[in-house]
Formats: structure tokens, sequence, C-alpha cells
């Protein structure tokens, strides 16, 4: 019996996995949150400063990788209100279909969080030019 308490009181303190406790906050105010992680591809959330909808970046790679990130390529998607649609529609891991899209570059400026995350964005097939950068928040507020 005293074995099993501490082994439920060492589980109970044992740190867990990222998803939604990793916050960013956008240069208009919004967060970016890590939602949840589909297969290998990390999703994470935001509202766009234009919308009241929830938006999304996919980054394939980054599910599960909580302590040694990188660079990674992927994709964000927005309702079709916020801007221009693109010519082709795009389905996303959860089923979505989404006309308002483009690729996305994901630099993490540390392993592990809390860190910047510099975002380069294009939009549809077009290369990504516009950059964001994101900043950790922690605690109490941003670091």
């Amino acid at each position: 019996m005293i074995r099993t308490l501490i082994a439920a009181a060492a589980l109970a303190a044992a740190p867990l996995g990222a998803l939604a406790d990793e916050v960013w906050t956008l240069p208009s105010g919004n967060q970016v949150v890590y939602l949840s992680d589909e297969g290998d591809t990390a999703v994470l959330g935001y509202t766009p400063v234009l919308g009241v909808e929830q938006s999304y970046i996919f980054i394939p790679g980054l599910a599960g990788n909580y302590d040694n990130r990188g660079i990674y390529t992927g994709y964000w998607v927005e309702p079709t209100y916020v801007g221009k649609t693109c010519p082709a529609t795009i389905i996303a891991p959860n089923g979505v279909p989404w006309e308002r899209w483009g690729i996305v570059e994901v630099k993490f400026h540390k392993k592990g969080f809390p860190s910047k995350v510099t975002l380069k964005r294009g939009d549809c097939f077009a290369a990504p030019k516009e950059k964001i950068l994101l900043k950790p928040v922690v605690g109490a507020g941003l670091q």
C-alpha cells in the first residue's frame, strides 16, 4: 500500500507534455496555443487579427518534440473572411477543407519552451516572406 502511494505521488509530480501549456503572443496581442498532436503533426491554434474564429498552424515533425526543436515547414489556415482565398482547397489533418491557407516556416530560437518563435508565412503557394515574432507567455506574462 505504501509503495502504491509513493508511486502515485511520483507520477503526479512528473512533468506532463507540452500540450495546451505552451502559449505565445502575436504582435497583435492575440495568442498562439499548442493545442494537440495529430500523428507526427503539432496543431497550434490562434485567432487572426481580423477574425473571431479559430485558425490553425499545422507543423509536421514537431509533435512530441518538447526539448530538441529547430526549424520546421508547415502550413497555416484561416477563415475566408480574413483575406484572399487560394486557387486550391487543402484538407487539414482533421478532415476540414480550407480555402485560405499558406506555407509557414517555423523557427524556434531555443530547443525547448519557453522560446521565442519566428514564423515566416506566405499566401497559398507563395514562398514564405512575412515575418512574425511570437513571444512565449510564462506565468503571469511575457518572457
